[in-house]
């Protein structure tokens, strides 16, 4: 092994913490641009010489000569007793010495005619070929499989088995628009790159880490977060704290070796030596409509520079395991307004261009109907097969969120630049159960062993070196509509469970009918209440208020105010579709003032105005187990 690579191999570990950083500035040429540290690398080893003014010239394109130069500079390639045999190349040419030891051990060969064509531009499909027979001389392994750029057809023959090894090994990129543009001139920076990833392999694997400072104080953030409705559940029901909000947006509260960390990766960069037969067979094997689809989030990584192992771990969160209905297909069609709208059996015979659409990532699938604006999202981007909604979901997602620098699942769910702006899911969860998602297919494919993960994690202004995780019932938002309400249980066939937390808490004790409550706040179509000496919460279905007030469903909610008036000052706000306390008289009738009902609100009094009450109505909850 050659002594240059076998230090940079020792430093493996080293490295492979944080990014190798130069020492040196060196022109003025280099300052700024964006290969400037594998560049100042190539430079400190002597690999790259600079212009009689002291330039690199990163931007020039590079010879044949030039870049067969570089590498035996690289390689350490010892002096040969051979003499070239190529007729374009003599002996008082600068690179005849590197030209004839790069022949000599097979890393260039000639066009055919005996010439070498020292002076032509290298392109890209040159470049890999040379690539490919320096790492075959150090006795690098490298994998290979089938590319899908647009360009494919455009790779000659003899270059395009070592193009495949060199892009699923991760030492050449593609260029945007999904082209390897193999005739395309390389530039000195784009050579020294390519050269850089030879001698530092633990830059295609290995982990390295990046903090990002933000002027956003936490607190605030928090505060912000907390009044932005974000959930405990996947489902979007029902509303969590501040504290449990606190909890998932604390960088702080995981540790570099949890599963959870991974909602810190860097999602722009695609993932090298991915094998979409390993992939179908242990990850996505009897996931629903998404078994067999490898090919599909493999070739989406490539086309838009995205993590594909993210792409399948967002694909298999969103659609329950490739169950979803969403996921499965909806129809939609085109209604008298020119608008996307889901068929139904009452509309059907009113819409045109019925088409089955499918939608893998959630996008438009807000929690107030998720399958049916979801879908009619999927039908306005032309979502109509299942490799449509998975390439084309991925673009989406690079467009509207990972190519304007939301890029890690935290900065997706989190947005610490401007919180609550443009905000991918409302779950506090969302980013954490993909992460431990993301890490299982990383050691499942072996792509843990050949990728390099970068890591990029806030720091907020302000922020406490961890955030507690609050006890599981104290993660749900209390509503203080209808505290102080009295109302009864109806459940006449089998006693109504009264549980510690909604849906799946510790059923404390059980409620026979016409048990009367006090409740002290909801959440989600559930009410905190007392009863019988005791405190828990029931499902909304199986319960009665007298006094109750339904409010519209605005989709905005609904002002409590001190008077009768728009006029004077809010003391409350009431949810849109929720319930409020109403205030009767001596005659059992509501107290009204125009207009306006007078309301209790968190056993305040209030006013509400009657063009936003739908009365008398009685809270109605989804469906649930008592």
């Amino acid at each position: 092994m050659k002594r240059r690579l076998s230090v940079a191999l020792g430093l493996g570990l080293f490295i492979a913490a944080g990014t190798v950083s130069p020492t040196i500035s060196h022109a003025e040429d280099l300052s700024g641009h964006w290969a400037y540290n594998e560049l100042n690398y190539l430079i400190d080893n002597d690999i790259l010489k600079g212009d009689q003014l002291g330039n690199y010239l990163p931007n020039k394109d590079v010879t044949r000569a030039e870049f067969a130069t570089f590498l035996v500079r690289a390689l350490e390639l010892p002096a040969v007793s051979t003499t070239s045999n190529f007729n374009d190349v003599a002996q008082v040419d600068w690179f005849y010495d590197s030209v004839n030891r790069a022949s000599s051990f097979g890393l260039i060969e000639g066009d055919g005619k005996g010439g070498f064509k020292p002076n032509d531009k290298i392109n890209r499909q040159q470049m890999a070929v040379m690539i490919k027979r320096a790492l075959d001389y150090l006795n690098v392994e490298t994998s290979a499989t089938s590319l899908k750029f647009n360009d494919n057809s455009s790779i000659a023959p003899w270059a395009k088995e070592d193009v495949q090894h060199v892009v699923t090994s991760g030492y050449i990129v593609g260029k945007p628009n999904n082209l390897f543009a193999p005739l395309a001139q390389a530039t000195r920076a784009e050579a020294a790159t390519v050269i850089y990833r030879v001698l530092n392999p633990s830059v295609l694997a290995g982990k390295e880490y990046h903090t990002t400072n933000y002027q956003t104080d936490f607190a605030t953030a928090v505060y912000l977060q907390s009044n932005n409705s974000p959930k405990v559940d996947g489902a979007g029901l029902f509303t969590a704290t501040k504290s449990l909000a606190a909890y998932y947006m604390n960088p702080g509260n995981f540790s570099k070796d949890s599963d959870e960390y991974y909602q810190f990766l860097k999602l722009s960069t695609p993932v090298a030596n991915l094998k979409a037969t390993t992939i179908n067979d242990k990850v996505l094997y009897g996931k629903g409509i998404l078994s067999g689809t490898a090919d599909a989030f493999i070739q989406a990584g490539l086309d838009y520079e995205i993590n594909a192992i993210y792409l399948m771990s967002h694909a298999l969160h969103e659609t329950g395991n490739g169950t979803s209905k969403l996921a499965n297909g909806i129809e939609v069609g085109v209604n008298a307004e020119g608008k996307p709208e889901m068929v139904t059996t009452s509309n059907r015979s009113n819409l045109k261009d019925i088409k089955t659409t499918y939608n893998f990532y959630g996008i438009g699938a807000i929690d107030k109907d998720a399958n049916k604006y979801g879908s009619e999202t999927a039908y306005q981007n032309g979502w109509f097969t299942v490799r449509q909604a998975i390439v084309g979901g991925a673009k989406f997602v690079k467009d509207r969120y990972i190519g304007i620098g939301q890029d890690t699942l935290y900065e997706m769910r989190w947005n610490p630049a401007k919180p609550t702006d443009h905000q991918y899911a409302t779950h506090v969860m969302w980013a954490v159960i993909q992460a431990d998602k993301i890490r299982d297919i990383y050691e499942l494919t072996g792509a843990n062993e050949s990728t390099k993960l970068v890591f990029d994690v806030p720091q907020y202004s302000g922020q406490p070196a961890t955030s507690p995780m609050p006890a599981i019932q104290d993660q749900y938002v209390v509503y203080p509509t209808l505290n102080g309400a009295t109302g009864k249980v109806v459940s006449p066939t089998i006693p109504l469970n009264f549980r510690s937390y909604p849906v799946y808490g510790t059923v404390i004790a059980t409620l026979a009918n016409d048990t009367e409550v006090t409740v002290l706040g909801e959440n989600g179509g559930w009410y905190k209440i007392t009863a019988n000496g005791k405190t828990g919460w029931v499902s909304g279905q199986y319960l009665t208020f007298p006094d109750a007030l339904k409010i519209k469903n605005n989709n905005t909610g609904l002002n409590v105010r001190s008077q009768p008036n728009t006029t004077s000052s809010i003391i409350g706000m009431a949810k849109a579709n929720g319930y409020i306390l109403g205030v009767k008289d001596e005659n059992g009738q509501f107290i009204k003032e125009g207009l306006w009902y007078k309301v209790l609100y968190n056993q305040e009094p209030g006013w509400v105005h009657g063009d936003y009450i739908v009365q008398p109505s009685q809270p109605k909850a989804p469906v649930t187990t008592p």
